[in-house]
């Protein structure tokens, strides 16, 4: 499978226009209260993982009856439904790419937990195919080496942000060059792309590049 994106439940206000418009074709898959959403937008989620603690009884018939495919969970489990729909979605589907909306906005410790879920060994085969968008972000995961990373033409900004310990970071071509910075977690904000694509690289560690906007009406001091 070519690509899966994933819904999971952050608020709606995050969500970029064209998911909200319905405009993003599946297969999805999703996470507790994302699989309505997915109902509601015409979409029928490939998966469902969660303990559907965030809907009502009358919502929680509903969708049961319109899903075919759905791995229900406790309350009082080990992973959080994030990771579990990765992990089950790697395993039933193993798509080459794999995108994740309602990942942001809400809950500061979800939207954390949502973003180190990839420094955990488990998810290493996962990490480079995975893609956090939201209305204003593009967050990207990439391990060791050389990497090409190619502008969003909706997004202004890029940042680097170390999740773990890294060695020989270098920003090659992008506004603000970086040589060979070695340390603990970090975030390197407030970048831009020089043409349509950059180049950076590092030695050991796990990275992620966010491409970001400011809100309409907004700049970067406000």
């Amino acid at each position: 499978m070519e690509r899966v994106r994933l819904l999971v439940g952050g608020p709606i206000s995050e969500w970029p226009d064209d998911l909200k418009n319905g405009q993003l074709d599946g297969p999805w898959a999703a996470a507790d209260r994302g699989s309505l959403r997915l109902l509601a937008l015409g979409q029928t989620p490939i998966l469902t993982v969660g303990d559907f603690d965030s809907v009502t009884p009358k919502e929680r018939q509903d969708v049961i009856e319109k899903l075919s495919n759905i791995v229900s969970v406790k309350p009082e489990k080990d992973d959080t439904d994030t990771e579990l729909l990765l992990t089950l979605i790697q395993e039933q589907y193993n798509p080459d790419k794999i995108e994740i909306y309602g990942a942001t906005g809400g809950r500061i410790d979800q939207l954390l937990s949502n973003i180190w879920i990839f420094t955990q060994p488990r998810f290493r085969d996962i990490v480079q195919k995975v893609t956090i968008i939201d209305r204003i972000n593009r967050i990207d995961f990439y391990l060791p080496g050389m990497h090409k990373i190619v502008k969003d033409k909706t997004m202004k900004y890029l940042g680097f942000m170390p999740l773990t310990p890294v060695t020989g970071l270098t920003l090659i071509d992008e506004k603000y060059h970086l040589k060979d910075w070695s340390g603990n977690p970090f975030s390197f904000s407030s970048n831009e792309f020089v043409g349509e694509e950059n180049h950076f690289s590092f030695q050991s560690g796990i990275v992620a590049a966010i491409q970001s906007r400011d809100l309409i009406g907004q700049t970067a001091e406000q």
